[in-house]
């Protein structure tokens, strides 16, 4: 390994360079070192500021804010010994979305197996969280042999389900122990649900354009 390390650090194509860009993920910045032709290895951060969210699903209006803070270690491969390249790597760090749900004054709502009539206190909070470490897989285009200013582009995926807890307002949770429930139990079902439709799309894609300087 020293060999092959000192080997691409005397070739005319090994470098170095600052990049930084933005993306789905947020903003982004990292050092990357060209090792030869063909290798290469980055460092990266990614910052999604606190960002407000509405939607609505069944009946239910929620707000909130998702948030995000990763460091990423990748390598890449250009095959062709030019831009394009294939990116592997690991990315740690903390993603979340929180959102608080306040259903329509006098509607119904059925949270589990039980349907209630909801008021103005009532609220049904949610929060979903990615996995601290998840693994990247990419293409791109950028971070060449040629030195001075560049563009880089990548593709990818970051791979694994979002973990989703919640929880019910004290008078959610009296209307549905008033129809001879458990509360806890009725909602881990509603959980459930969600957390089977989020197993089904266990990648989360990764879009990103930046600028780059090499020396």
């Amino acid at each position: 390994m020293a060999l092959v390390a000192t080997a691409g650090l005397a070739s005319p194509a090994a470098g170095q360079s600052l990049y930084g860009g933005v993306g789905n993920a947020g903003l982004f910045a990292g050092y990357g070192h060209r090792y030869g032709d063909t290798l290469g290895a980055r460092a990266e951060v990614s910052w999604l500021p606190t960002v407000g969210r509405t939607f609505s699903e069944n009946g239910i209006d929620y707000s909130g804010d998702v948030k995000s803070l990763r460091l990423a270690a990748l390598g890449d491969w250009h095959p062709f010994r030019g831009t394009f390249r294939l990116s592997v790597g690991l990315s740690g760090g903390r993603s979340s979305g929180s959102f608080s749900g306040a259903p329509a004054t006098g509607s119904s709502i059925t949270i589990g197996g039980s349907t209630v009539t909801v008021g103005p206190a009532d609220r049904y909070d949610v929060k979903a969280e990615l996995p601290s470490v998840m693994p990247y897989v990419g293409l791109g285009w950028g971070h060449s042999v040629a030195k001075g200013w560049g563009l880089t582009a990548d593709v990818g995926v970051l791979i694994g389900s979002p973990s989703v807890t919640g929880t019910l307002s004290p008078s959610l949770r009296a209307k549905i122990s008033a129809t001879g429930r458990d509360p806890d139990a009725e909602l881990e079902r509603e959980l459930q649900t969600v957390r089977d439709t989020a197993a089904k799309f266990d990648v989360l894609p990764v879009l990103s354009l930046g600028l780059s300087y090499r020396w």
